[in-house]
């Protein structure tokens, strides 16, 4: 658990960077989610999403992202990058003609995407995977055929 407490303190602090360089978060007092505190919304595919600062319909923020075990995106993009850190479990995020060389990211490992890039994100069949995003724009997802 000690590895989550740290991912929160990192993103916090970085939270807090952005609202003195004119971001949409404009913290006047300190704020708190505790772990089972986490407003997650089920989507039908098994993924969760929970978003604990900003507003990712609208513009900046940090989500989690939940996978059950074994889950594989379709071939997706997102229109804006985003950066973020494995919280829990073993994933690989991969531009489709990269899958043989994706390498296998674990429990606070970083990695980040480019918007409009198309991409697999993918967890590993062992146990569930928690991904903590940020990103600067809304959160939208559009599959590639």
């Amino acid at each position: 658990m000690n590895i989550v407490l740290l991912i929160l303190i990192l993103f916090c602090a970085f939270a807090t960077a952005c609202s003195s360089n004119g971001g949409v978060f404009p913290l006047t007092e300190v704020q708190t989610t505790p772990a089972q505190e986490v407003p997650w919304l089920e989507l039908p595919d098994g993924r969760a999403i929970a978003t604990v600062h900003g507003d990712r319909q609208v513009g900046e923020h940090i989500t989690f992202i939940r996978f059950p075990p074994g889950l594989r995106t379709a071939i997706h993009t997102h229109s804006n990058s985003y950066s973020g850190i494995v919280v829990k479990g073993s994933a690989r995020h991969y531009q489709p003609a990269s899958e043989m060389q994706a390498d296998w990211l674990t429990s606070g490992s970083f990695y980040s995407v480019p918007g409009n890039v198309p991409h697999i994100s993918e967890c590993a069949q062992e146990s569930e995977c928690i991904f903590a995003i940020h990103q600067h724009g809304a959160f939208d997802r559009a599959l590639v055929e």
